[in-house]
């Protein structure tokens, strides 16, 4: 699709969102009647939520507005004009708007469709005459259908010509009723396709999926539903994988993520969908609570985590899940051959609990060897080398891994060691290897737990008392305790420390770029997901109460917006400097040349 195509959609779509702070009043929507039954994916907009929460005066005033327009008014004078004034385009901003998708495994056809909802047919046509011109674009009138198609677009094309025909594959319709509007691209299907949809039955539509519906009474502000029910069926007949777990593939109808932009935080919201809910518990791949008070004491030894995984696996299902793949029972019978553990003490070796933090950033020395590329030794081949010693920044980690029973742990702990063939050493309770530039892998046996850790310190602490006894802090506690998948990430670059992350990214703390970067992300604070066998929700939690999500990043793209326009304005700047540098030095250089021949 060439670019002025591409800017029709994606300007509807803007002019679509912005426009909907001039409208209060909402109305039962019944868009996705034009969205078909087999589209891969949706994307749906709430216009009338989004507005609500957007200040447009505010908008006006950031330093990246008028540079925004002046793009817009150099591509296109109308669509810079119904910026202005977007009432008076003929969308209706009261229903939502959707963005789809072809199911491209079942079709070759490339298409991508956009939906919104008409208030005025006249006004509409009149807006689109406004640049129809230059898109190369033509109006024609079927039933009671508006169309505005590319002049080239036949409805014979067969597919044959089509795939030899770059001409053909730019296409693009634009249909519409009183109702809703159209924008359709799939190559030399375009215009066939769209007055397809258009008068689909409701039955033929993604209304008629139940999924789609409960993704649509979930509301949000914004919801992306993807449709595996086709997808998975037809990837089935391509794949070998065992039956057992073919059905189970077959039995995933879709998933959805609906988006709500609050105050404090942006969440989003992920759904599972199954055709038969009871054939997906035995596919149930997680516990139903979280880690219990004695795991989450082994995560973190200074009661802190700026990056934390955790999980509570239901290991019975997941054995069993296993044994139905003829590698994995393979793989299982010559671990028990060759560890001496039997296959059933295999099976029920881990309890399902494992957690994983970055609790800081740390300095460690290391020896570096340093290669001369200008000095080769001629009869090796080889270059000239020297070692120094660097200060490296690394973090520094550790991991708890949870077992059923202790005499098999500590059999296979003893086999490790044997194994290891000195690398890994054993010294009260603790096995340590080497592990490069992270130092030294220490591993801790507490009971029925194993807890790896980088920090030498605290490995010796922790085998000495058994214990960290740190507790962390409510919030993150409750994360980790109450689900049984849980991540979280500090997006505040002070409790990393500055200079600490300078030093690994090899950037001064005086650079621009750092300097922008501080400034970003002081805006946040942390990002969550929590989520069980059903659902799991994403939370990108802000610092400052003032202004909702939506506006604050909106604060943010301008303060990025205008950073990246005053580099390149310095840049051009220079580079202008450079110019008229070698200008001068050319004409001085010119007049010296004719001094010297006089």
């Amino acid at each position: 699709m060439n670019s002025k195509k591409i800017t029709i959609i994606i300007s509807v779509a803007v002019i679509a969102i912005v426009g909907s702070i001039w409208f209060i009043k909402s109305r039962h929507s019944s868009l996705p009647k034009y969205i078909p039954k087999t589209a891969s994916g949706v994307i749906k907009i709430n216009p009338l939520s989004m507005g609500s929460k957007i200040d447009f005066d505010a908008i006006k005033k950031m330093r990246s507005y008028k540079p925004l327009t002046k793009s817009f008014e150099g591509k296109s004078k109308s669509i810079a004009k119904f910026l202005e004034n977007p009432s008076k385009i003929g969308m209706s901003f009261t229903d939502n708007i959707y963005i789809f998708g072809s199911d491209l495994i079942e079709s070759n056809d490339k298409a991508v469709g956009l939906v919104f909802g008409v208030s005025d047919a006249e006004m509409l046509k009149t807006f689109i005459e406004s640049f129809a011109k230059d898109a190369n674009l033509e109006f024609e009138k079927s039933g009671n259908l508006n169309i505005y198609k590319t002049k080239n677009t036949t409805s014979n094309t067969t597919e044959e010509e089509s795939e030899f025909s770059n001409d053909n594959d730019n296409q693009i319709a634009i249909v519409w009723n009183d109702e809703a509007c159209l924008v359709y691209y799939a190559g030399t299907k375009s215009l066939p396709g769209a007055k397809k949809i258009m008068n689909q039955t409701e039955d033929s539509s993604i209304r008629s999926l139940s999924s789609f519906k409960n993704t649509e009474s979930e509301g949000g502000d914004m919801a992306v539903f993807i449709n595996y029910s086709k997808s998975f069926s037809s990837m089935n007949d391509y794949i070998s994988v065992p039956q057992k777990l073919k059905k189970q593939l077959a039995n995933i109808d879709a998933a959805a993520f609906v988006v709500a932009f609050n105050e404090q935080d942006i969440t989003a919201k992920c759904f599972q969908y199954y055709k038969d809910q009871s054939l997906a518990q035995e596919f149930q791949l997680l516990q139903n609570g979280g880690l219990s008070k004695e795991s989450l004491e082994f995560i973190s030894p200074n009661g802190k985590i700026l990056l934390g995984l955790t999980s509570m696996l239901d290991m019975p299902n997941i054995i069993k899940l296993l044994n139905s793949l003829p590698e994995a029972k393979s793989t299982m019978k010559e671990l028990a051959s060759t560890t001496g553990i039997s296959i059933s003490e295999l099976e029920t070796l881990f309890d399902g609990s494992f957690s994983m933090a970055l609790t800081k950033l740390g300095s460690k020395e290391i020896e570096e060897t340093v290669y001369n590329y200008e000095n080769m030794n001629p009869e090796t081949g080889e270059f000239d080398q020297t070692t120094q010693t660097t200060t490296k920044i690394v973090p520094v980690f550790t991991a708890q891994l949870g077992f059923q029973n202790e005499k098999t742990l500590t059999k296979l702990l003893k086999f490790i060691e044997t194994k290891g063939n000195g690398m890994i050493q054993s010294n009260n309770n603790i096995m340590s290897a080497p592990i490069g530039n992270f130092g030294t892998m220490h591993c801790v046996h507490i009971g029925n737990k194993l807890v790896f850790t980088n920090d030498d310190e605290n490995a010796n602490l922790l085998a000495k008392n058994k214990t960290w006894n740190n507790q962390l802090d409510k919030e993150t506690s409750a994360i980790f305790a109450d689900y049984p998948s849980s991540f979280y990430l500090d997006l505040n670059p002070k409790n990393y420390g500055i200079s600490k992350i300078c030093k690994g990214l090899h950037i001064p703390e005086e650079a621009p770029e750092m300097k922008l970067f501080m400034e970003v992300m002081s805006n946040f604070n942390n990002l969550q997901v929590k989520g069980n066998n059903k659902t799991a929700t994403m939370s990108l939690n802000f610092t400052t109460s003032s202004d909702n999500s939506i506006m604050k990043i909106m604060k943010i793209a301008d303060q990025i917006a205008t950073a990246m326009r005053k580099r390149e304005v310095e840049r051009e700047a220079a580079l202008r400097q450079i110019e008229m540098q070698m200008e001068q030095e050319a004409i001085q250089a010119e007049t010296s040349g004719l001094e010297e021949m006089q």
